[in-house]
C-alpha cells in the first residue's frame, strides 16, 4: 500500500509539473495558486482504482471561471481530475467544521504552494475538542430525528422512506465514531469501512452487521409493523444504544446532548444523568 501511495504521489507531481496549468482557468497561473492531492490517493484507502484528485486553490475567484466544478483530463496513458476553489471559501468551511474541508485538511498532501497561500491553514490542523463536541451534538441530534422518522415510515409502510432513514441513521451514527476518535468523517464511500475500525465502531460492529444482514426482512416491513417486534427497528435501536454507551463513557450526556444548540455545544455541556427515551408518534 505504501508503494502504491508513492506511485500516486509521483503521478500527481508529474501532472502538476507537466499538464495541469495548460487548462483553463489555470493557464498562466502556476505561481499564484496552491495544489493539494486529495481523494483516496492521499489516504490509507488508496487502491488500484484510485486516481489523482487535485484541489487547486486560488486567491479570489473573479477571473476564474469554472470554480467549484470537477474537470476531467485524459492525457496519453494517465487520467486525472481537478477542482478549483477559492482559498477563503475553504478557510471558512474549515472554521465552520465542514467534514469535507476538515477531511482534506487532515488527509490531503500539499503538492505546490509557491506563494504560501495555505500557510496558517495546513500548519494549524490540530482541531479542538470543542469542534468534536459540536459535531457530535449535531450528528446525535440528527440520528435521533432519523430514528423517529424511521419508526413513522415503518408504521405506515413507506419503504423508500424507510431505506432513506436507515441510511441516514447509519451515516450519522458512524460519523460520530470518527468524531469520538478526534477525526473528521470521510466521504460516504469510505465512511462505513473506516468507521468500523474506530474504537466506537468496533463496539457497534456486530450490531451493524446484523442490521445489514436483516435488510431482506424489510420486504415484510421488518417482520412486523409493531415496533416492539420489528426486527430492523430493534437492531437500529440497539445500534443507537451501543453508540450512546460510548458517548456516555466519553463524557457526553444522553439524551441532553440532543437538546444542545451548536452554540451551547461549543461552550461545554453540563452533566446530566443518562436517561433513554424513545419518542412515539400516533399514526
Amino acid at each position: 500500500m505504501g508503494s502504491l501511495r508513492q506511485e500516486l504521489w509521483d503521478a500527481a507531481n508529474h501532472v502538476v509539473e507537466g499538464d495541469l496549468f495548460r487548462h483553463p482557468p489555470l493557464a498562466r497561473h502556476a505561481d499564484d495558486v496552491a495544489v493539494v492531492l486529495g481523494g483516496s490517493a492521499a489516504t490509507e484507502d488508496c487502491d488500484e482504482y484510485s486516481g489523482c484528485d487535485l484541489f487547486v486553490f486560488v486567491a479570489g475567484h473573479a477571473e476564474h471561471s469554472g470554480l467549484g466544478h470537477w474537470q476531467e483530463v485524459r492525457r496519453g496513458g494517465f487520467h486525472y481530475r481537478f477542482l478549483v476553489d477559492d482559498v477563503e471559501t475553504f478557510r471558512g468551511a474549515v472554521a465552520q467544521g465542514d467534514d469535507a474541508a476538515l477531511y482534506l485538511l487532515t488527509k490531503g498532501r500539499v503538492i505546490s504552494d509557491p506563494g504560501a497561500m495555505l500557510a496558517g491553514v495546513w500548519e494549524s490542523n490540530q482541531l479542538s475538542a470543542d469542534l468534536w463536541t459540536m459535531k457530535i451534538a449535531e450528528r446525535y441530534r440528527a440520528l435521533r430525528q432519523r430514528r423517529a422518522s424511521l419508526a413513522w415510515s415503518l408504521r405506515r409502510g413507506q419503504m423508500i422512506a424507510v431505506l432513506d432513514n436507515l441510511r441516514l441513521v447509519l451515516e450519522h451514527g458512524l460519523a460520530c465514531c470518527f468524531y469520538l476518535d478526534g477525526q473528521p468523517a470521510p466521504p460516504s464511500k469510505w465512511l462505513f469501512r473506516g468507521a468500523l475500525r474506530t474504537g466506537a465502531g468496533r463496539a457497534v460492529r456486530v450490531t451493524v452487521f446484523e442490521l445489514l444482514s436483516s435488510l431482506g426482512d424489510l420486504a415484510m416491513l421488518g417482520g412486523s409493523m409493531n415496533l416492539h417486534h420489528n426486527l430492523v427497528y430493534q437492531r437500529v435501536s440497539r445500534f443507537q444504544t451501543e453508540l450512546e454507551q460510548r458517548l456516555v463513557a466519553a463524557g457526553y450526556p444522553i439524551p441532553g446532548l440532543a437538546r444542545l444548540s451548536t452554540r451551547e455545544a461549543m461552550h461545554g455541556m453540563e452533566e446530566r444523568t443518562p436517561r433513554l427515551r424513545t419518542r412515539r408518534r400516533q399514526a
